[in-house]
């Protein structure tokens, strides 16, 4: 499955790099800087297209992230308390009957 998966990644990345190179025209970009005035800059669609490529990208990993940390934790807190419970366990049988020879 993994490797389907990176497969999949970069078939993307390339499709995505193809249309930004194939779009290499200047647009404007458009924001609001301190004074909520309009202003804009000129970059090639490119950059564009490969910084929300990029920022998406960002956005998804950090979420997976947070995911894959918050299941590592939870597994080490079940660990903990099974060793415990084994630790208890082993308080609470009773010790095996000695053999006694005749």
């Amino acid at each position: 499955m993994p490797t389907l998966k990176y497969i999949f990644l970069i078939i993307l990345v390339a499709l995505v790099s193809l249309f930004a190179v194939k779009n290499m025209h200047p647009v404007e970009v458009h924001f609001y800087n301190r004074t909520f005035d309009d202003d804009f800059i000129r970059v090639p669609a490119m950059v564009v297209v490969l910084g929300a490529f990029g920022l998406g990208f960002l956005i998804a990993w950090f979420f997976e992230l947070y995911t894959r940390l918050k299941f590592k934790t939870q597994l080490r807190m079940r660990e903990r308390e099974i060793e415990s419970l084994e630790e208890e366990l082993q308080h609470l049988k009773p010790p095996p009957p000695e053999l006694t020879s005749q």
